[in-house]
């Protein structure tokens, strides 16, 4: 007896992944901070948040369900305002 095996729709061109860090010399601070949107195993998407040191895994990762790439859209420029305002700095993404 063989099951049906859903059609899955994986949209890999709309992952993406964004990263910024800062590096202070003068106060040793060596941060990175990562946003990701991909999609789980059943096409649903996910929003990976992750921040820690350079050089060292992340210490905290957060991943948060969202209902479409736009959601994910916003809340990635949530977090640059947010990075940049703490004089962080993006780096290029390509």
């Amino acid at each position: 007896m063989t099951e049906s095996q859903p059609d899955l729709d994986y949209a890999v061109c709309s992952w993406w992944t964004r990263r910024w860090e800062k590096v202070d010399p003068e106060s040793g601070q060596r941060r990175f901070y990562i946003v990701e949107l991909r999609q789980d195993l059943w096409g649903d998407w996910l929003f990976t948040k992750a921040w820690g040191r350079i050089g060292q895994k992340p210490s905290r990762v957060v991943v948060v369900p969202v209902s479409a790439p736009g959601e994910a859209l916003e809340l990635a420029e949530d977090i640059a305002r947010i990075r940049n305002q703490h004089q962080y700095t993006e780096l290029d993404h390509s």
